[in-house]
């Protein structure tokens, strides 16, 4: 990332964040977001990727990733990264979020399967494959494929689809 234009760093309990810029858009107004965390998470990373949705993780790589809202967001041994925020408001509150989460898994673990094994990535064509493809709109969205990708982003369910429940 390139770290020309940097946010100074927040301090939280249990973490700290900065804003970086989009290294592909560097004149972009918005940023990724670095979240350093005081306490190291690799042994929660099986549980994590149990736990998220639309989480691939690949154990003893060391990270798991995660499409949120249609922000991608890396957990790592020791810090998380999200992408595309708006500013420090937004950062701070996607980092809170993720923060509550971890805090939870680690509370809840021992009720938590890991997940070990490779767990492949889900593609949109997979999430459509899954939906009547009736492009009723229902759903609010006009196609089936359109309402698939916005599952895909984690901006959607597929419980909001009234085919599929």
């Amino acid at each position: 990332m390139t770290e020309s234009r940097i946010e100074k760093p927040k301090e939280e309990p249990g973490y700290s964040f900065r804003l970086v810029n989009i290294e592909c858009m560097p004149q972009s107004d918005h940023f990724n977001v670095i979240m350093e965390l005081r306490e190291p998470i690799d042994d929660l990373l099986p549980y994590c990727a149990a736990v998220l949705p639309n989480c691939t993780y690949v154990h003893g790589t060391g990270v798991a990733n995660a499409m949120d809202q249609g922000h991608i967001v890396g957990l790592y041994g020791d810090k998380i990264t999200i992408t595309d925020v708006s500013g420090p408001e937004e950062a701070a509150l996607w980092c809170e979020r993720y923060y509550r989460k971890i805090e939870e898994i680690r509370r809840n673990r021992e009720s938590i399967m890991p997940v070990f094994h490779k767990r492949p990535p889900v593609t949109v064509l997979d999430i459509y494959r899954t939906l009547p493809q009736t492009n009723c709109g229902r759903c609010g969205v006009p196609t089936c494929m359109a309402f698939a990708a916005k599952v895909f982003r984690g901006e959607s369910s597929l419980s909001d689809c009234p085919e599929v429940r």
